[in-house]
């Protein structure tokens, strides 16, 4: 029997090209369908909107295929962020950390040694390509529920998907924040949360906060971080607000993302 070399792929997944008004960048986009999506037109879902999907893509995807079949959380449309990038793997993954540094963190630093070639500070503009390009297309072309957006994303990720919650907090009903890279740019995000909360005393989402309890290091204090950034969101007494905060025993910054996508995920859908 000839065995023939074909690309792996997911199933019920599309890839499509998408190009941003506000960053000379095209972004690869995949978008995974529910196994109810075809017999059942008249439906429409929740949709997670993924960030770093050029490496979390796939696991999110079987995350929200197999849950679902218990029960614990109601079908979803995932749809990933990602880059053009492809193989080989290696500089692949190269040109995808130097993108999603630039499009990830909210404000610009000055290069280091370990970072030199990377652009910083292109949070506002990634947060307007979601909003003007992406959000739209999406709701065009698929029966994505307007009414129930989440957004997901880990480390670099979550330090995104804060900054969009305090500026753009109406855009998504849940925000899940996967170890959130808090330390970055001086704090930044604690003062973002404080300007937020000089002028607004009502936050209308669910917030997921996650953290590997082995994530504790003398130059990234991210459990400690963790918990005085969560202390502070429920000091203020947001109306409206949901927190669930999730501590992954055992787990290092780079073991926690499965742990934590799966209860943030099941935190803020199984609530519908």
């Amino acid at each position: 029997m000839a065995i023939t070399d074909v690309k792996a792929t997911l199933l019920a997944t599309e890839v499509r090209t998408l190009t941003a008004h506000t960053i000379p960048q095209d972004f690869r986009i995949s978008v995974a369908l529910p196994r109810p999506y075809a017999s059942h037109p008249e439906k429409s879902y929740p949709t997670i909107y993924l960030t770093d999907a050029t490496i979390f893509f796939g696991m999110i995807v079987d995350i929200t295929r197999v849950m679902p079949l218990c029960g614990q959380f109601p079908e979803t449309i995932v749809v990933g962020i990602g880059y053009p990038v492809d193989e080989p793997l290696d500089e692949a993954m190269q040109q995808w950390e130097h993108l999603r540094t630039r499009d990830l963190t909210p404000v610009a630093e000055a290069p280091t040694e370990a970072s030199q070639s990377h652009e910083t500070g292109g949070a506002a503009k990634f947060l307007s390509f979601i909003q003007t390009d992406l959000i739209p297309t999406i709701e065009r072309d698929y029966r994505a529920d307007p009414a129930s957006r989440v957004l997901a994303g880990y480390s670099f990720g979550g330090l995104f998907v804060l900054y969009a919650l305090f500026h753009q907090p109406q855009l998504f009903k849940s925000y899940i924040a996967g170890s959130p890279s808090l330390w970055y740019g001086d704090k930044v995000t604690f003062t973002y949360e404080a300007a937020y909360a000089a002028v607004q005393s009502v936050l209308p989402v669910h917030l997921y906060l996650g953290v590997g309890a082995e994530e504790e290091h003398v130059d990234a204090a991210m459990v400690s971080d963790f918990y005085q950034f969560a202390a502070r969101v429920e000091s203020r007494k947001y109306e409206g607000l949901s927190l669930t905060k999730y501590v992954a025993e055992n787990c290092t910054h780079c073991a926690s993302p499965a742990h934590l996508f799966q209860a943030g995920i099941q935190a803020v859908l199984a609530e519908r």
